[in-house]
């Protein structure tokens, strides 16, 4: 488990990660939010071959959690993941259209990366992962986030990382680049 606090008493905030039973080990410390970035890059090195897909989720239901422990079971590769990230605190404080980002009524990010070795067939992996969020998806806000999308993620799944905010963005596209220059992310479309 890695927690990252950002607010005024990190010793209460984190209390209930330190009372948890039995730690394997445990370091909680002060440290710049790049180191914090950083800290599993040795969990992706350069090489493997990667397939996610990924979903915000408003809680943990009972069936969210049957679904996503049953399809981390059957992951066809040891280097591939099962994730859930917590999210809370200003993030789900703002207003849906502070900021592009929406989706504020997210309180967890998960979902499913498949690695596997270059000389290794891609699709038992890539299949695993859309079964496994296919599972997970009934569970969803609706919302994900841009940053975990992949060229086969469409404009409905673009939408769904902005929320309302989507058409607002369209717009300030369309006045500061109507010319659509900055179009190699996922990228939004100037509105006509």
């Amino acid at each position: 488990m890695i927690a990252c606090y950002t607010g005024d008493d990190p010793h209460h905030a984190l209390d209930a990660i330190r009372e948890l039973p039995d730690p394997a080990f445990g370091t909680l410390s002060r440290m710049p939010y790049t180191a914090l970035q950083s800290m599993l890059n040795a969990n992706e090195p350069s090489g493997p071959h990667r397939y996610w897909k990924t979903e915000f989720l408003p809680g943990l239901a009972d069936g969210f959690l049957e679904a996503f422990r049953e399809a981390g079971l059957q992951l066809t590769s040891p280097m591939s993941q099962s994730v859930l990230f917590h999210l809370g605190g200003a993030l789900n404080r703002r207003p849906q259209d502070d900021g592009a980002v929406g989706n504020r009524d997210a309180h967890y990010i998960t979902g499913f990366s498949g690695t596997w070795a270059p000389d290794a067939p891609a699709e038992p992996h890539i299949a695993w992962v859309r079964r496994s969020w296919e599972r997970i998806r009934p569970f969803s806000t609706g919302g994900n986030y841009v940053n975990f999308q992949l060229g086969d993620d469409d404009e409905q799944r673009l939408r769904a990382a902005y929320g309302e905010n989507y058409a607002r963005l369209r717009r300030v596209k369309a006045k500061y680049d109507s010319a659509n220059f900055f179009r190699v992310n996922r990228n939004i479309a100037p509105s006509e």
